[in-house]
This record gives structure tokens, C-alpha cells and sequence, in this order.
């Protein structure tokens, strides 16, 4: 593959990240709102610390607290700037000790606000891991079986949220059922299959006005204001926007990433094989099954070698598969850049496909994407350019 064209896969995914930023997605719909007047900010999930810096430079209050809870190595050095800012760090995508902390910490500090205290609380995808607070009698050990099984088994995000709503304290509207205050302002970005705020972070910013009801009267309940800042469909669109200024024919836009990444490599090469010259842009979230003993790599990882075999030979094809998080599974890598000729040695490709070691073989090739935290997490976008 020329530097030209990787460059330009690289160009149009940046695009999809840029256009779904927590920072600049929070302040657009903080300023459209006319919010000024919060007395706190809490921010869960791998975007948190992003979406918390738009929320402060929008209200412009030097002293705001705010309370963010993200993946490691996910802070803002731009944060320090505030001087009410404090910075929970925990796992992902298997949660640990300081998940449990940083849990505990955010039910505390929704129970403690005021009745006339209003709030700002931006949710974004990996609280799931990030933040929990377990129903009794469990232990964190009971809690990483779960996700670590349930990864295993390659389980849909709606699968894997049932399952963790039944042990958790803070997810599916139990946290906000806390909060005492008159105003309640919510902003999420998704990073799930029908956007749906119940479903982001196992509902851990859902707020259930019936749950609400159970241990207080109903004209106690706070303003409760909850929007969507930033999607899959936002950054497709960006990169649509992008590929007319490089005068590139957009052939299929479509949000089609739900299913497990065998089933999908071939059925999506099988588009861009079939299909004329131009711009193949896919989205959404696949599965895959792990083995007992895993390799290194991620779902992007993994569905771009499976579709690097679908390609082989061909010269005028080449892929992008990342993460809009930036990073893939367990790994510092967002994804792969493959084309026709990825999958040259085909015993080790396949091997490592078998073992869900796809990360191994792609460094060896020299195909790993890797753009560090990125401030968004609207799912996986796979871009192909069929010249």
C-alpha cells in the first residue's frame, strides 16, 4: 500500500473522530441549551475526561466541581487548568478495584447534593467497566468472571448489559434514583445499536422517573433534561462530508458492524468487490469469540485480518478498521490498515485469526493503526477505497 493512500484511509477515519469529540460536542449542546448555572459535573466513560472540558469552558466557572471517571491514561493535561477537577482512573475493558472505587465515589457524591442543586452528567461507552458499585454479596472477582466470560462468548452489548444490570447498584437508572437535586442535565454520546441512552454504559446516566418514584414523591422529581451529542451516524456523515472534497464516490454508508467478525469480513468485502470505484463506509460494534488463552488484539484487529483474506491478491483495494476510542480491546492500538496483500503469509494469518492473536500478525506486517485516546467512543468505523 502507497503512503498516499494510507494516509488517506488515515485522513477520512480522523475525520469520523474529529466530527464526534466529547469536548466539542458537550460545549455545542451546553451553549445550545443556555446552561450556566450548574453546581456540579459528573463524567463516567472512556470520552469522560473530553466531554467533561467542553462542559467547563462552555459554563466558564473556574471553580466547578467536577468528577470524572475514565479508562487509564485517558485524563486531559488541559484539565489542569481548573482547579476543582478530580480524576478517577480505572479498567477497561475489565473492570478492578479502582472501578469499584470509582463507583462508590459517584454514589456518594450523587446521595450528598442538595435539593436545589443542579447537575451536568456526561455519559459515554466503557462505563460499563469503568464504574460499578455491586449489588451485595459480590466480590470484584464475581464481577471480571462475568466480563470476562461474557467477552468469551462474544455476547451483543444488549446481552452483556442484562446481565450486568441484575448485579449492579448504579446501573440502569439505579444511580440518578439518588439524586435529590432540581435540575438534572444529561449528555451522552453513543456507542451502541439504536442510540438509546438505557443501553449506553449499561444505563448508568439513564434516569427511570418510576425507579425515581419508589422512595420519594413524584413532585420532588428533578428537571430532567437528557440529549445525544454524538453517534455512529454523526461520524459516518463526517467522513461522507470529507470524501466530497477529495471528489470520492461514496458507494455505501451503512451501520452493519453487528455480528461476529467471520460472518461479517466476507459479507463486507463481498460489497466492495461487487461494487464500483469509490468510498465503502461501515459502522457499528461486531462480536468475537475468544479462546480459553487469547492472543493479542481487539474485534478491529481480528475483522480486519478475517477481511485482509477476502482481498488477497488485489491491488486496488485498501481498509481501515479502528476503534473511535482509539484503542481495541486490551491493546494500545485503535485497529488495522490492510489491503491486498496483508494476508500474504497465510499459515501465520490464519493461525492467529484461530488463536485471536490478530494483533501479533499485524505488527509483523507493519499494519497496526494506533492514534492513542481520542476523546470520542462511537463505535468502530471501517472505511474502504476501491480504486
Amino acid at each position: 500500500m502507497g503512503l498516499m493512500m494510507k494516509q488517506q484511509l488515515i485522513d477520512l477515519w480522523q475525520q469520523a473522530v474529529q466530527a464526534s469529540l466529547g469536548e466539542n460536542s458537550v460545549y455545542s449542546a451546553i451553549k445550545a441549551q443556555n446552561i450556566n448555572d450548574a453546581d456540579m459535573i459528573i463524567a463516567v466513560g472512556k470520552a469522560a475526561a473530553s466531554m467533561a472540558l467542553g462542559a467547563l469552558k462552555a459554563i466558564d466557572k473556574p471553580n466547578l466541581e467536577t468528577l470524572i471517571a475514565t479508562k487509564y491514561g485517558h485524563g486531559l493535561a488541559e484539565l489542569d487548568a481548573f482547579k476543582n477537577v478530580t480524576l478517577l482512573e480505572a479498567a477497561h475493558p475489565i473492570p478492578d478495584q479502582n472501578s469499584l472505587n470509582a463507583g462508590a465515589a459517584i454514589l456518594s457524591k450523587i446521595k450528598s447534593l442538595p435539593k436545589d442543586s443542579k447537575l451536568i452528567f456526561l455519559v459515554s461507552g466503557g462505563a460499563s467497566s469503568l464504574v460499578e458499585h455491586l449489588s451485595d454479596g459480590l466480590t470484584l472477582d464475581d464481577l471480571q468472571i462475568l466480563n470476562m466470560n461474557m467477552m468469551a462468548d462474544g455476547l451483543p452489548i444488549g446481552e452483556m448489559n442484562k446481565k450486568r444490570r441484575k448485579i449492579s447498584k448504579i446501573k440502569f437508572g439505579k444511580l440518578l434514583s439518588h439524586f435529590k437535586g432540581s435540575k438534572l442535565d444529561i449528555f451522552y454520546i453513543s456507542d451502541v445499536e439504536g442510540d438509546a441512552l438505557s443501553t449506553v454504559g449499561s444505563g448508568i446516566g439513564f434516569y427511570d422517573a418510576d425507579l425515581y418514584a419508589l422512595s420519594r414523591p413524584a413532585d420532588t422529581q428533578p428537571k430532567v433534561n437528557a440529549i445525544m451529542v454524538a453517534g455512529n451516524k454523526v461520524a459516518r456523515q463526517a467522513v461522507v462530508v470529507k470524501a466530497a472534497q477529495l471528489a470520492l464516490n461514496v458507494v455505501c454508508n451503512e451501520e452493519n458492524l453487528y455480528d461476529d467478525i467471520f460472518s461479517l469480513a466476507p459479507k463486507l468485502c463481498q460489497t466492495v468487490l461487487d461494487g464500483e470505484k469509490g468510498l465503502y463506509i461501515f459502522g457499528g460494534e461486531p462480536t468475537v469469540n475468544l479462546p480459553t488463552n487469547p492472543g493479542n488484539g481487539g474485534r478491529n484487529q481480528s475483522l480486519a485480518l478475517a477481511m485482509a483474506e477476502h482481498i488477497f491478491g488485489r491491488d486496488d483495494i485498501s481498509i481501515i478498521v479502528a476503534g473511535t476510542d482509539g484503542t481495541d480491546g486490551p491493546t494500545d492500538a485503535a485497529g488495522a490498515i490492510i489491503d491486498g496483500n496483508s494476508f500474504r503469509d497465510a499459515d501465520a494469518a490464519k493461525d492467529a485469526l484461530k488463536r485471536a492473536d490478530a494483533g501479533t500478525y499485524l505488527k509483523s506486517i507493519d499494519a497496526l493503526y494506533s492514534c492513542g485516546p481520542t476523546g470520542t467512543n462511537v463505535m468502530d468505523v471501517v472505511i474502504a477505497i476501491k480504486r
